[in-house]
């Protein structure tokens, strides 16, 4: 926003030149980037954030630099009198939704010439960034800039059946609005209507069939107060942000309105030469009150670390617009005005100490707290999958979670939660997947070049439960691609493969508590057929991972194999870490012993494993395939495993009675899964 030093010179003294403004104002949380000289004036730069649009305004902006400096603030309180007839002969105003439109004043102008605004006055909008119109249209912009309370002129001529409705607009109905775009409405949209059609976006933009022309000679001045999310909506889904739209979406003045109206009508009288018409229309069926906060010493040294002066915080607050009421030696009931909506608590009113007091003149003192030690588990379990997943080669990722429905339908047939305000239609849902997200973040670094990649996501993914509310869920994402081995004078290059997925998951899963884990080969929608498969634990599907499909990668432009995995976040993170163990190693030697076996086509080496792990021998210390064969001599429908046996003992040397024995309890427990030794 662009704020004229000598428009603020009408409200307040400002007894400091630009550069100290333009510090102080920022010190005060209005951020001022910049100034410039124009034509005899100052204009600073004001960032205002979202929370304070009391400051979008020069007499917002006044009010801070009059408590900054402590010199009085002259709030306008214009003073219509009222001519000839009644304006409610003349106009009627119906609301028809009041949580919409909780308030709205009019007043009706007449034997109003329009005509080019006199130079003072466009010269001063110019300076803001405003361009000049006509003198009614410019008024309004004028009052806009100076009080913060949008408004609008309406030919009274171009108002059929001389009535105003407030109204949500009637699917199918359209409106010509002042930028020459002829816009489709809907129901969610708030407009401003006549008898027979709309006639003005609310809040946000006029319509062209009202539009204050040179014709003009009865005007219809606006002035109201719109919900702020109804504007915020309705100006995104039209893609028209205006500097009405601009306040109202952030929350105007509720009281400012006929103040503003009454500011603006005088002007028009002035200014254009038109008649009062006696009376304000209007509707404000339902006065919107503020609740009182208290205001506790003990509370504002506690928060700020010092004691400030109550004869401080008294002016401060007063000179803010709080209405101050004593309530006792130890605090102050405080009364909020309607343009401070970013105020509400006893914490609130104590920053709003704190600024004027001065951050500088805080002490930098350190808050006692109790001792406590209090380990936060699942901390540890997230942590633990960073460690294991970066010490693989993984990075983590923080996507955002919002996709295009269509793109998220590819990947998983639960709904997402459909958003009421999206940014734009690829991010009008959150995911119910977390592979669209990990894809793209895939194929951009692929399109630059970074081709050996490797990403692990611990976020959160969305759908709607059984009552159509939303249900979250955690999702910890893999996503690999590119060479496990680059090529090298001591090696050949490698590809990742199925098994570098698999081996990664098993590396995760290991630290975890995870009851009956198992791996099976599984198909998936989004998956190649025949290199995907799955993790259950507990009877449930744990993680289900794979090769993206061909299909998938084309559509994706994706020019090489991409791995996938999605964990079940929340059963890995309930699951305890297992406690670490040390063995110390047998100072006894170890045996080798080579199984070469049979083995059917449908028995999977997790069978063996689990076979073999059943058996509970000490002796063996760990078994692993060393060789697999099919073909030659092998029957048909089988394949040949070469299985090695570690054997060892931590008390004695092994003797070779007892190694046999192991050998035989080994053929043994796989002699019923079809298995025999090969001869």
């Amino acid at each position: 926003m662009k704020v004229s030093i000598n428009w603020l010179k009408e409200f307040v003294e400002v007894p400091v030149g630009p550069r100290e403004l333009k510090r102080d104002l920022t010190n005060l949380g209005v951020n001022v980037e910049s100034y410039a000289e124009i034509g005899g004036d100052f204009v600073l730069e004001a960032e205002v954030t979202t929370n304070r649009p009391d400051c979008l305004s020069h007499l917002g902006v006044a009010r801070e630099i009059a408590t900054c400096y402590r010199k009085p603030l002259a709030i306008p309180s214009p003073q219509v009198k009222d001519l000839g007839d009644s304006a409610s002969a003349e106009i009627s105003i119906e609301t028809a939704d009041e949580t919409l439109c909780p308030r709205w004043c009019g007043r009706v102008i007449r034997h109003v010439k329009v005509a080019p605004s006199p130079a003072w006055l466009a010269k001063r909008l110019e300076a803001v960034g405003q361009r000049p119109i006509n003198n009614v249209a410019d008024i309004t912009n004028y009052v806009l800039m100076e009080l913060g309370h949008p408004m609008h002129a309406f030919d009274l001529a171009g108002i059929r059946g001389r009535k105003i409705i407030v109204r949500r607009a009637v699917a199918g109905e359209r409106l010509r609005t002042l930028d020459g775009v002829d816009r489709p409405l809907t129901a969610e949209n708030l407009v401003i209507a006549d008898a027979v059609r709309p006639v003005a976006l609310a809040g946000i933009m006029g319509g062209e069939d009202s539009e204050i022309s040179g014709a003009t000679a009865s005007v219809l001045l606006e002035s109201a107060w719109f919900d702020p999310v109804s504007i915020r909506r309705t100006a995104k889904t039209q893609g028209l942000h205006t500097e009405a739209s601009h306040r109202f979406e952030r929350g105007a003045d509720i009281h400012m309105a006929p103040v503003a109206l009454d500011r603006a009508a005088l002007m028009i009288s002035e200014l254009a030469g038109g008649e009062i018409l006696r009376g304000m229309v209007g509707v404000y069926p339902d006065p919107l009150p503020r609740k009182d906060v208290i205001l506790r010493r003990s509370e504002i040294e506690r928060v700020l670390g010092t004691e400030v002066h109550w004869e401080d915080v008294r002016y401060i607050l007063k000179s803010l617009g709080f209405e101050i009421l004593r309530l006792g030696t130890e605090g102050w009931r405080v009364s909020l005005p309607s343009f401070r909506l970013d105020v509400s608590r006893e914490v609130d009113l104590i920053e709003e100490v704190a600024r004027h007091y001065g951050y500088s003149r805080l002490p930098s003192r350190l808050r006692t707290a109790p001792p406590r030690v209090e380990r936060d588990r699942r901390r540890e379990k997230e942590l633990k999958v960073a460690e294991t997943l970066t010490a693989l080669g993984y990075r983590e990722i923080i996507p955002p979670s919002m996709v295009d429905p269509a793109e998220n339908a590819r990947f998983t047939d639960r709904p997402p939660v459909v958003l009421a305000n999206p940014l734009s239609q690829d991010a009008s849902a959150l995911r119910s997947s977390a592979a669209p997200s990990m894809l793209r973040a895939l194929r951009w670094n692929l399109d630059r070049g970074q081709a050996d990649v490797r990403f692990f996501e611990l976020g959160r993914t969305y759908t709607l439960d059984a009552q159509g509310g939303p249900l979250e869920r955690r999702v910890l994402a893999l996503g690999l691609t590119g060479r496990r081995r680059a090529e090298s004078v001591h090696d050949n290059e490698k590809a990742l493969d199925f098994f570098d997925l698999k081996g990664d998951l098993e590396t995760l899963f290991a630290p975890f508590d995870l009851p009956e884990l198992r791996f099976e080969p599984a198909g998936c929608g989004y998956y190649e057929p025949g290199l995907a498969g799955r993790f259950i634990s507990g009877g449930e599907a744990l993680a289900v991972f794979g090769r993206l499909s061909g299909e998938l990668a084309r559509e994706y432009k994706l020019r090489q194999d991409v791995w996938l995995a999605e964990v079940d976040a929340d059963r890995l993170l309930e699951s305890n870490l297992r406690e670490p163990a040390a063995r110390p190693y047998s100072k006894f030697p170890s045996v080798e012993r080579d199984l070469s076996l049979i083995v059917p086509d449908s028995v999977t080496y997790a069978r063996l494993e689990e076979s073999l792990a059943g058996l509970g021998l000490e002796e063996i210390q760990s078994f692993r395939p060393v060789d697999l064969f099919r073909g030659g001599a092998v029957p048909a429908g089988h394949y040949s495993l070469l299985l090695r046996l570690t054997l060892q003992s931590v008390e004695r040397t092994l003797a070779g009675e007892e190694i046999a024995e192991a050998t035989r309890q080994v053929l043994s427990a796989l002699e019923p899964l079809g298995v025999r030794v090969r001869t």
